[in-house]
């Protein structure tokens, strides 16, 4: 008789668990995804006073859940792995559904505080004082816990003093 009520245990948890299956694969496949593609140039040349100094990324947010507000922006600089600028992207959205999908330009107006090797150096001293950090940089977004991030880059070019 023991046996007989194990195995029908043993069946009713293996049909809970099939049913809870599909719930949890749900949840999970509508995780957010964060795509980015480049727009525009992505070399900023700071000798060049006329070129644009901003980086312009096209992100396609999927599956963003509203309840969770905002995603992070880091720009990194890829050879040291310095994060030199941190700014959080708030959503507004009068959405009541549990997901929503939607596309935005992100930009990046680069900032020579951001990038200069020189600690002490404010907008009142010289271009020349800054010494920036020339090269690969990164924009990463991500969610605000950062599990969901994409990220692509851009190159800031060294000054031409000449």
């Amino acid at each position: 008789m023991n046996i007989q009520k194990f195995e029908i245990g043993m069946v009713l948890f293996a049909i809970l668990a099939l049913s809870l299956m599909p719930i949890s694969m749900a949840k999970a496949s509508n995780q957010t995804i964060i795509t980015m593609t480049s727009v525009g140039d992505t070399e900023i040349d700071l000798a060049w006073d006329e070129k644009d100094s901003m980086i312009r990324v096209w992100t396609e947010f999927t599956s963003f859940d509203p309840n969770d507000g905002y995603f992070q922006m880091k720009i990194i600089q890829q050879e040291t792995r310095k994060v030199v600028s941190e700014s959080t992207i708030q959503i507004m959205t009068s959405s009541v559904e549990p997901e929503i999908n939607f596309n935005s330009f992100v930009l990046y107006m680069i900032n020579l505080q951001d990038i200069c090797q020189n600690e002490d150096y404010d907008n009142t001293m010289s271009v020349h004082e800054c010494n920036p950090m020339t090269g690969l940089y990164e924009m990463e977004i991500s969610t605000k816990d950062g599990v969901v991030k994409d990220s692509t880059t851009f190159t800031i070019l060294d000054y031409d003093f000449a």
